[in-house]
């Protein structure tokens, strides 16, 4: 399946799963969310600011707290989903920030990085035992960034505030994010698991993301970004097949192309750092020990 054409309204019918969608009170998790809801489905919304979702959210998604820069936040989040009998379908970790400048997060980790990669690989570990149905999954949404660069991420660069520069962090963010999508997808295979592991990214959408700059440079970059950008349904469109289709492949990256008047999704390997082993399990290692310093 290289590359083929689908639309929202070719969505299965939704009715009896429940999806989980990370980051929902505005751009592409609130389309998503907004699209699966409408297909049917029960949708738990994790947000930050529950009075935010109460304005913006839908009628009948359910808002529950969860920040993803936050471990603790996210194991409780897990934590509760299974303390009420819920069994998730689908878990969509699509919250994700480009911090204009360097701050640390609540667990003393760069801000873009607690957000982007360890809040999510956390999350959806500590969501494997609730995800259940007939063909239950892990979506990251990610960037094509990651596909197209060959830099490997220097993670001891991390929380050097000196060498921060917003874009490079984003891209370095996400492509660690994607190294731990796949690690994720092999540990579920060596277990045996039938969960599955797949990313899947929206093109250049235009989101609230491309206005997250500070420098003139990342705000010039950000207004170009935006001429050239797909609506955020249609960069909906892969997120929710990836969602939602009966027949993905484990492992798979699936989104649109650049041009933006070609509608097609492509699935492609995973290419660039995430796909190098090594790299993957120094991600592993990086995440592992930052969990471990957030809960002491």
């Amino acid at each position: 399946m290289p590359s083929f054409t689908w639309e929202p309204d070719q969505m299965p019918d939704q009715h009896g799963r429940t999806v989980v969608v990370t980051g929902a009170t505005g751009g592409l998790g609130l389309a998503v969310a907004t699209r699966l809801a409408l297909a049917g489905a029960h949708v738990v919304a994790g947000v930050r600011d529950l009075d935010k979702a109460a304005r913006v959210l839908p009628a009948g998604l359910e808002a529950r707290v969860v920040d993803t820069a936050s471990v603790a936040s996210v194991r409780a989040f897990a934590r509760h989903l299974a303390e009420d009998g819920l069994v998730v379908d689908a878990l969509v970790n699509n919250a994700g920030i480009s911090a204009p400048r360097f701050e640390l997060g609540v667990d003393g980790l760069e801000r873009t990085w607690a957000t982007n990669v360890v809040g999510p690989a956390v999350l959806a570990d500590a969501m494997l035992p609730v995800l259940g149905g007939p063909s239950p999954r892990v979506v990251l949404v990610g960037s094509n960034l990651s596909q197209r660069t060959a830099r490997v991420p220097d993670l001891d660069a991390v929380d050097d505030p000196g060498s921060y520069r917003q874009f490079a962090a984003y891209t370095a963010s996400k492509t660690a994010a994607a190294a731990m999508a796949v690690d994720l997808g092999e540990r579920l295979r060596a277990s045996g698991s039938v969960v599955r592991s797949v990313i899947a990214h929206p093109g250049i959408a235009a989101t609230g993301m491309n206005g997250q700059a500070e420098t003139l440079l990342a705000t010039l970059a950000g207004s170009i970004a935006r001429l050239a950008a797909r609506t955020v349904e249609d960069g909906a469109r892969a997120v929710l097949w990836a969602a939602t289709a009966p027949d993905i492949e484990e492992g798979v990256f699936v989104g649109p192309p650049l041009r933006r008047s070609d509608r097609r999704l492509h699935v492609i390997p995973v290419r660039g750092a995430a796909a190098d082993g090594a790299f993957r399990a120094r991600v592993r290692g990086f995440v592992d020990r930052t969990a471990e310093r957030a809960v002491r």
